[in-house]
């Protein structure tokens, strides 16, 4: 067990990203696009209601006053926000590799920007 605990560690130290350094992510902005583009039924719904459940948890955030103010209007539609980010990753292909919960928020930011 110690030999193996050993090995796990030279293998940590050698890794050219150490593995605290690692992001990890359910979905790229690549899988995002992926099912989003698909044409069977499962995976526009899995498209979105990814991305329902990202635009959920970024209110909830600036509603308990964890997050950055939002200036998205109160009724948009889950059509509405699937069209804006697809429309994103379509536009911006090298921000694909990203972590799609950030691009769904910058996709939604871009489109309606808060007013100064």
């Amino acid at each position: 067990m110690i030999r193996l605990l050993l090995l796990a560690l030279a293998m940590a130290a050698t890794s050219p990203t150490p593995v605290a350094a690692q992001a990890f992510m359910f979905e790229s902005g690549t899988s995002l696009l992926a099912k989003c583009r698909n044409k069977a039924p499962e995976y526009a719904l899995a498209c979105t209601a990814y991305i329902v459940g990202v635009v959920d948890g970024i209110r909830k955030d600036s509603f308990i006053g964890r997050g950055r103010p939002i200036c998205w209007p109160d009724k948009m539609s889950a059509d509405d926000a699937r069209r804006t980010v697809v429309a994103y990753l379509e536009r911006w292909p090298d921000q694909r590799r990203g972590p799609a919960s950030v691009l769904v928020s910058v996709a939604l930011n871009d489109r309606y920007p808060c007013q100064k």
